[in-house]
């Protein structure tokens, strides 16, 4: 008991040090991560890129301050630093492919491509970013799915991102017999435009409607108009819709592959 009281008075002056420093330490990294954030948003940085950075300054906060506390403790760093270096390296042979991920993640961050709220496409995947994690990007799809990519495939991929241009173009193809009257055809298609909402009328996104092949069975024509990002499912099925009705209002049937066979007595 008496060489546990020498014990406890010995350290115990060095241990009320250390835990001093612990608590300066979490008050700094909350002060400091609060008016970085401030900062940042103030600034309107990317709600990501600011939990990113917060994080890394929180983590580096701690890891003083941890390194800070020993020390007072008088307690020999220099093997602790060398042990979690070679687990560090460890880890990071165990986890390159995650590692891949984490770079390519902080490569999204701060190269900025997309932001979180863009409208994206990319492969098979098209819809909203809801967050971009260092690890992985969240994109919620039209039919509410949120699909997770990892970092590494989402920034090896070609990105085409609609709200950097938030005017985007619709076309569809719309074939028509042979024996129509070309003029009467582009009239009736550019009247649908017309009539069709949400469609963008602006001399710089003017619509067109031209012939844009002969076809195996029909005048193959193409409509092209403009309107924003996100009303562009919304125009292409009215759009798709309107045609087949003012075709068929105006006698005009829509040709399709068929086969004639005679026979011969």
């Amino acid at each position: 008991m008496e060489r546990l009281k020498d014990t406890i008075e010995r350290y115990l002056p060095d241990l009320g040090g250390a835990l001093i420093i612990a608590v300066i330490g979490l008050i700094v990294a909350f002060v400091v991560v609060r008016l970085a954030r401030k900062a940042m948003e103030h600034k309107k940085v990317d709600p990501s890129l600011i939990s990113f950075i917060c994080k890394s300054i929180r983590v580096l906060i701690y890891v003083f301050t941890l390194l800070a506390a020993l020390s007072a403790m008088h307690i020999s760093i220099t093997g602790l630093i060398a042990f979690f270096s070679a687990s560090v390296a460890a880890i990071a042979i165990a986890l390159k492919d995650r590692l891949s991920d984490v770079v390519s993640g902080a490569v999204i961050l701060f190269t900025k491509p997309f932001v979180t709220g863009d409208f994206i496409e990319f492969n098979d995947h098209q819809g909203f970013v809801q967050k971009i994690d260092i690890m992985h990007t969240d994109i919620l799809t039209y039919d509410g799915t949120n699909v997770i990519i990892p970092n590494s495939v989402i920034s090896s991929a070609e990105v085409n991102n609609y709200t950097r241009h938030p005017q985007v173009r619709v076309t569809v193809e719309v074939p028509i017999p042979y024996d129509a009257d070309i003029k009467n055809v582009k009239e009736i298609l550019f009247g649908v435009i017309r009539d069709t909402d949400l469609i963008l009328r602006d001399d710089e996104h003017a619509a067109r409607v031209r012939l844009e092949r002969f076809g195996d069975s029909a005048l193959e024509f193409t409509v092209r108009c403009f309107c924003d990002y996100k009303d562009y499912w919304t125009v292409y099925y009215a759009l798709t819709e309107n045609i087949k009705e003012a075709l068929d209002k105006n006698d005009i049937t829509i040709p399709f592959n068929q086969l004639d066979v005679h026979l011969d007595k």
